[in-house]
């Protein structure tokens, strides 16, 4: 009996997520059920009659892990959040949704507003996802402009004396100082959450009556801080579309399509003015209808822009337990909820009503405190509304279609020319280029990049500390770098160590390129050759790009292949050269950051992070240290006298 076969008879009858695994690990795809055991078996029965895509993903399956829940709306939670995580290749999913921005509202005391790409459930208050990181970026700076939030990360605990420049220019209060109470800045906070959930007119009266408040007390300057905010948040209501004259909160969503590929366009109106638009690229439609597309864009969508929203009973996302156990309820953050509840509207308005509509209104709802309704309208405004987002939609689907073709044409075009320069069997789908960082060195580190299809693949960039130690010789780190790399192609024998055979099957190093593009000219290359010779990999091809000439080099020949200025195949292996480079020298300056700022402290038994942490913040730096007492030192939480005396002594050397 097969792996799978005995999964199969050991599916509980119960509602959860189900995951098609690979044979070689890979999550295939990702479903929810009522029934387990029903949803799972009715993929393998000889009977079933699948589509073309769903056959070839069966045929695929090696074994089935199962995640049981408590309901329904838990199982569609779970799936959305799993589905973001891994990016199953057979499941309609976001394009490159991890990779979208969002502003975040910190839960610290004395909150910040920052640009983040992570959404954590740490208390914090997420707004987006935005897929424009430019446009976000002027937000955020807007935001500054009219609330005077604080920018800095250090504590504030009251050891400041003196405010920072951020203040003498307007743009701070400077409560690290004491100037401005928590509770006011706590009250700003809630300016600004009201001012990105897109009421505007709520905070307006607000701040009119702190402004008639303040001067009826004679504090004009801060009367006029207030007149000035008030100014600026009417510019931005000024700009906003007036959609209906009612105060209604929705959300309108259009699905356009064209070629295999689909476009979701989202209006945001929030009390009867659009406040916002956003298109976003799906991946993995094929043949599915636009009802499942819709239902699974919906799941996605409001998973991120809640981020961990609380269910009706107080309990946020399901935590993921091991497979095949029930998943364990996470405690929900009060903070969270305001934001989240703001983040969905009252009402979905949608050009194709969802499959498993009346569950993802439930979902909904909860997250809410109040019912929304998925509505799909027919006639009237909003009907007419809908062929404006629809019309948008199509739209932004055929840019991105016309930019598709130009860019997958210039790069087949540069792949074709580099593989007749360098006179390659076949076009290099996929090319590692590798780099060596050090100064005299000091902190060796070696960085791969992957190319795919002209296109850098980032998820397979590796990052190598070198070992090599007998001063600089980038020969021999090369060497080391390849050596590491390249022992993963090797045909794997059992007399391998069992780690470096699981690596192997895992491993995403066990992909063989078709092009290794060493950063430097004959020497490098010569060094790449021998370990090459030396692991029996001479069938690989790989060439070296010279930087003072943008020469190409490959082994057996003496002269370099020299590329046309305006060479498309030039501007590719020079893209991939930077991008080596790029990512060796951040990994370098990251290890020499960690490197200067070690002291004796670091090195000395008894004295982990949370002792270290303690006395820094006690004494101010490691000098600091040094010149306080022994019953100084020793008078801090988690200090002895003897552990104080050996940390005296330590910095005293």
């Amino acid at each position: 009996m097969t792996t799978r076969e005995q999964t199969l008879t050991q599916i509980p009858d119960a509602p959860g997520v189900y995951l098609m695994i690979g044979r070689d690990g890979e999550i295939l795809y990702i479903g929810k059920a009522v029934s387990l055991r029903n949803r799972v078996r009715s993929y393998f029965q000889e009977s079933a009659v699948h589509h073309v895509r769903t056959a070839a993903m069966v045929e695929r399956v090696a074994d089935v892990r199962t995640i049981v829940v408590t309901n329904e709306v838990e199982a569609l939670i779970l799936e959305a959040n799993l589905i973001k995580r891994h990016q199953p290749p057979f499941n309609v999913r976001l394009r490159d949704d991890k990779r979208y921005p969002y502003l975040k509202v910190t839960s610290e005391p004395f909150p910040r507003v920052v640009f983040t790409r992570m959404v954590k459930d740490d208390g914090a208050r997420y707004f987006g996802p935005y897929t424009n990181a430019h446009g976000l970026r002027e937000l955020i700076d807007l935001v500054r402009l009219v609330f005077p939030l604080r920018t800095c990360r250090e504590p504030i605990d009251g050891r400041r004396r003196r405010p920072c420049l951020q203040y003498h220019i307007k743009r701070c209060l400077a409560p690290c100082v004491g100037y401005q109470s928590e509770a006011d800045y706590d009250g700003m906070i809630g300016e600004v959450v009201l001012f990105l959930e897109g009421k505007q007119d709520s905070l307006l009266a607000r701040l009119q009556n702190e402004m008639t408040e303040a001067a009826e007390h004679f504090n004009f300057e801060a009367a006029a801080r207030l007149r000035d905010r008030i100014v600026h948040v009417r510019r931005v209501t000024e700009g906003q579309k007036v959609v209906w004259k009612s105060r209604l909160d929705m959300d309108l969503v259009a699905i356009a399509r064209a070629r295999g590929q689909a476009c979701v366009q989202v209006f945001l109106v929030r009390g009867g003015k659009l406040i916002g638009q956003e298109h976003f690229i799906l991946d993995g439609i094929h043949d599915q209808p636009d009802s499942t597309v819709m239902g699974e864009f919906l799941k996605q969508f409001y998973t991120a822009r809640t981020a961990s929203a609380p269910d009706g009973n107080g309990v946020s996302v399901v935590r993921i337990a091991r497979d095949n156990q029930a998943p364990v309820p996470v405690k929900a953050r009060a903070r969270t909820t305001p934001a989240n509840a703001a983040a969905v509207p009252k009402e979905v308005l949608v050009a194709e009503l969802p499959d498993e509509r009346s569950t993802i209104e439930t979902w909904l709802t909860s997250i809410k405190g109040q019912r929304v309704r998925i509505l799909q309208p027919l006639r009237g405004a909003r009907a007419d509304y809908m062929r404006l987002v629809r019309e948008n939609a199509e739209q932004n689907l055929k840019a991105f279609l016309a930019h598709q073709e130009v860019q997958e044409t210039a790069q087949a075009r540069s792949l074709a020319e580099l593989a007749d320069a360098l006179e390659l069997p076949e076009l290099p789908h996929r090319i590692e280029c590798y780099d060596v960082s050090n100064i005299g060195g000091t902190n060796p580190v070696a960085s791969m990049i992957v190319f795919v299809e002209g296109r850098a693949k980032k998820s397979e960039y590796r990052k190598f500390k070198i070992q090599y130690d007998r001063g600089p010789n980038d020969f021999a780190m090369m060497q080391e770098t390849l050596r590491r790399r390249l022992r993963y192609l090797r045909r794997v024998t059992d007399e391998d160590p069992p780690l470096e055979r699981e690596l192997a099957r895992k491993e995403k190093f066990n992909k063989k390129p078709d092009l290794l593009l060493i950063d430097g000219g004959k020497g490098q290359l010569s060094a790449v050759v021998e370990v090459m010779e030396e692991l029996d990999m001479t069938g690989l091809s790989v060439a070296g790009l010279a930087k003072e000439h943008e020469w190409l080099y490959v082994p057996g020949q003496a002269e370099p292949i020299v590329l046309a200025p305006n060479s498309p195949a030039l501007h590719l292996v020079q893209r991939i050269r930077d991008e080596a480079h790029r990512f060796a020298v951040t990994y370098h300056r990251q290890r020499r950051a960690k490197s200067m700022t070690q002291s004796a402290l670091d090195s000395l038994e008894g004295v982990g992070p949370v002792r270290k942490k303690r006395l820094l913040t006690a004494f101010g730096s490691a000098a600091g240290i040094k010149r306080a007492s022994l019953g100084e030192i020793a008078a801090v939480k988690g200090m002895t006298a003897s552990l104080a005396a050996r940390v005296k002594q330590a910095l005293d050397c």
